[in-house]
């Protein structure tokens, strides 16, 4: 039926020249034809699939049938307001084209899809016609700002939808960037149709539309080199043509960037793109306000409307800048900075030394007038045309140069920003300094996530030892005990610098045999470690998983032992899913510390333990990280456990075997299971142990530590203590502020509040038992 849909709007353009009722459902170019295909094979396709070819066709028909009469009303009430004849344009318009149907049925749909998809979908779907509304401000582009809002709100009334938890902060960084990048795209966008009419159309079109040619403006200013005439021709010419075209295109180019590092969760792309909006919004302003009189009473009133594109991505910039921490290596970027400082040396040598050679071709050039124009070789043409300009090219060789200067180093530093994401962030160097030590030495089951996101480095005296920690409320909080040759020293060591920076040093999750000299322990986790020596499942106590392993059999599951990079990109966008549907059934926000997630899947090393349906449907996935022993891995310690809702109840118990199967296979002696938080049991109880006790039992609704530790007891493992050792009880406070802190440190007051109802929900629940 999509794919019928897309016939039926390439039909309507090539038939509705001929044909005046046809005309009013076709829509104005071959590039809006295109733009409704690409629309439609985006969020169509799923959404039929989602509703079957019947609910799909029936949906449409109501959304053109309802949304176009009403999209009418909106524009009488545009009119009324008196939005710049913007309303009077829409009555006048007579094109409606099927943008509701096709909005109508995606928005209707996405109430039953995933919710990582879900966001998506319609975060599409609004902002996209939101912001052509605003840039090209047509009829068809109204219709699909009022079909995505009624038929979202339809479809969560059809599916009885709840409001879930927020998204994870991997998920806010793809949709801050689709955000972005949407908003970046509006001019190129309305560049396809040259029936723009919206607030923001004229200014857009100043952006794109033709002038006088190149040949045309050098006969001008030949003949009349001070005249008006030749003033408007030139200015015309720096905006038209392919070199002006390239040049506009940098600065959506240079957003595109940052939109990738964006989705990265880079804190430069996020400085980057928030001076871009504030940027952009300037440019504006200056180009409103150097129009004529006519062009300045025209914009005024509606001047706070035509910012409105960039002061909402700046909005939305701000309010999700905490998932935006990712630093730079600082070594990395100024090598990109000497490279683009060389580059900009050598495109100016090149303008002055090339302008030199050619004066001949440039009306009146003399030094003067050649580093003149130097700095505005380096603005987009649309802002060049704002400033003075003292040469006139007047050859194809002057007008090459002229116009392709700039854009070269442009679209090297576009480049070099591009290098700069795709690698993997290490702010200091110290995170590969600390990998090499682990991997060619011996850690503890934890120690592989001292190499995540986040974890601060201390090195001993030797370089040969660190301690991975997190500093904050006062405390320096280790994850693990040190790594490498010397774990005393290094401790040591440690505690010393912390002192010396006014911390107090926290050793979190540590051994039985960690001990520190003057420091108390406190139980804080169980590990369970499972031993490969039995990988039969012979007995009565794995009855459980001998039962998973045979219903896997039975249905076609079967397992994939592999890595992030080594997935199909189908693969990866399930388990991301997958992961996002987890995340938002909680009350709390993903955590992190020593509870990895998406991110940690990519971080090279990981292993990813998958099963897979014979239909390629995702029913689990678990990864596993390494635990090195003299440069060998010597086990694998769980971390990430995903189940999907429609996969078969025992998906977790089969994972769990296969690694065990895996392990026994490379020739490790053990698996660790992991420990859960706040889920010990001390055999010698005090007052703070029951007291932690107590904050495991009440925090249960909200992520359910003790019933995963439950889950992992079936494979009746061997268990082990992990403590937190401190040095002052007083402490315990601030310390116990830092280890929430570390785990989500992203916790804002609405998550706070969101986890009080859960908690006061689950505990009249469990009052009424």
């Amino acid at each position: 039926m999509t794919l019928l849909l897309i016939v039926i709007v390439w039909a309507l353009w090539i038939l509705g020249a001929s044909d005046g009722l046809l005309d009013d459902l076709s829509v104005h170019t071959a590039g809006g034809a295109f733009m409704l295909t690409l629309l439609a094979l985006a969020v169509d396709i799923p959404a039929e699939r989602t509703l079957g070819w019947k609910r799909f066709l029936a949906v449409g028909v109501a959304s053109q049938l309802i949304v176009v009469p009403l999209s009418l009303v909106i524009a009488k009430g545009i009119e009324i307001a008196g939005l710049n004849r913007w309303g009077d344009d829409l009555l006048r318009s007579t094109r409606m084209t099927l943008i509701a149907f096709i909005i109508g049925t995606a928005g209707f749909a996405s109430a039953r899809l995933p919710r990582l998809w879900r966001r998506r979908v319609r975060l599409v779907i609004l902002v996209l016609p939101a912001t052509m509304a605003l840039y090209s401000g047509t009829l068809p582009d109204v219709i699909g700002v009022t079909a995505a809002v009624l038929s979202i709100a339809a479809g969560a009334w059809w599916a009885k939808e709840t409001r879930g938890a927020g998204a994870s902060a991997s998920e806010k960084r793809v949709l801050t960037a689709l955000v972005v990048g949407i908003v970046a795209l509006g001019p190129l966008f309305v560049a396809l149709n040259p029936g723009a009419e919206g607030p923001f159309s004229p200014v857009t079109q100043l952006m794109w539309s033709g002038g006088a040619s190149d040949a045309l403006t050098a006969g001008l200013c030949h003949s009349l080199p001070g005249s008006q005439e030749c003033q408007d021709a030139l200015s015309w010419s720096r905006v038209y043509g392919l070199g002006p075209a390239v040049a506009d295109l940098i600065p959506l180019l240079i957003q595109l960037v940052l939109c990738y590092g964006l989705w990265k969760g880079r804190l430069a792309a996020w400085w980057g793109s928030l001076l871009v909006q504030f940027a952009a919004m300037a440019v504006l302003v200056t180009q409103l306000f150097d129009l004529d009189e006519d062009g300045v009473a025209l914009y005024g009133i509606n001047l706070a409307a035509v910012l409105v594109p960039w002061l909402g991505c700046a909005c939305v910039l701000v309010w999700n800048r905490r998932v935006f921490s990712v630093r730079e290596n600082s070594a990395s970027v100024l090598r990109v900075l000497l490279r683009l400082l060389l580059a900009f040396v050598v495109v100016s040598a090149v303008w002055f030394v090339g302008a030199w050679l050619l004066r001949a071709s440039f009306d009146d050039a003399s030094f003067g007038s050649i580093a003149f124009e130097w700095p505005l070789r380096f603005f987009p043409p649309v802002v060049a045309l704002l400033l003075p300009y003292a040469l006139v090219p007047g050859t194809s060789a002057a007008w090459a140069l002229y116009e392709w200067v700039g854009t070269v180093f442009w679209l090297y530093a576009a480049w070099q920003g591009w290098r700069i994401f795709a690698r993997p962030a290490d702010p200091s160097g110290d995170a590969t300094h600390a990998r090499a030590i682990l991997e060619s030495g011996s850690g503890d089951h934890l120690s592989f996530m001292t190499l995540w996101e986040g974890n601060r480095y201390f090195f001993n005296a030797a370089g040969d030892t660190y301690v991975a920690y997190r500093a904050s409320r006062g405390v320096a909080l280790s994850l693990g005990q040190p790594v490498g040759l010397d774990p005393e020293g290094c401790a040591a060591e440690f505690e010393a610098f912390a002192r010396e920076n006014s911390l107090r040093p926290a050793w979190y999750s540590v051994s039985e045999a960690f001990e520190r000299p003057g420091f108390r322990r406190l139980e804080v986790a169980e590990e369970a470690v499972l031993p490969t020596d039995n990988v039969e499942f012979k007995g009565k106590k794995f009855q459980n998983v001998r039962t998973a392993r045979n219903k896997a059999g039975k249905e076609g599951v079967t397992t994939m032992w592999t890595t992030w990079s080594e997935l199909s990109l189908e693969l990866q966008a399930a388990v991301i899913a997958l992961s996002e549907e987890w995340v938002s059934e909680k009350s709390l926000p993903e955590m992190g510390f020593t509870l990895g997630s998406l991110p940690e899947l990519r971080v090279p090393g990981t292993r990813l333990l998958l099963a897979v349906g014979s239909d390629g449907s995702l029913h689990g996935v678990t990864s596993w990280l390494p635990v090195h022993h003299s440069g060998e891995i010597a086990g694998y310690t769980l971390d990430v456990m995903r189940r999907s809702e429609h996969g078969f109840k025992g998906v977790i118990e089969l994972l769990i075997s296969e690694a065990l199967l895996q392990a026994a296979a490379e020739g490790c002696e053990w698996i660790s299971l992991s420990g859960a938080p706040l889920s010990g049991s001390s055999s010698e109880p005090g007052l703070l142990d029951a007291l932690l006790s107590r904050v495991g039992e009440e925090m249960e609704p909200l992520y359910g530590f003790r019933t995963l530790a439950a889950s992992k007891r079936k494979f009746q493992p061997t268990e082990h203590a992990w403590y937190l050792a401190y040095d002052d009880e007083l402490a315990l406070p601030a310390i116990a502020a830092a280890v929430v802190h570390a785990y989500v440190p992203l916790l804002s007051a609405a998550d706070a509040a969101r986890a009080v109802r859960a908690w006061l929900a689950a505990r009249s629940e469990k009052l009424k038992q």
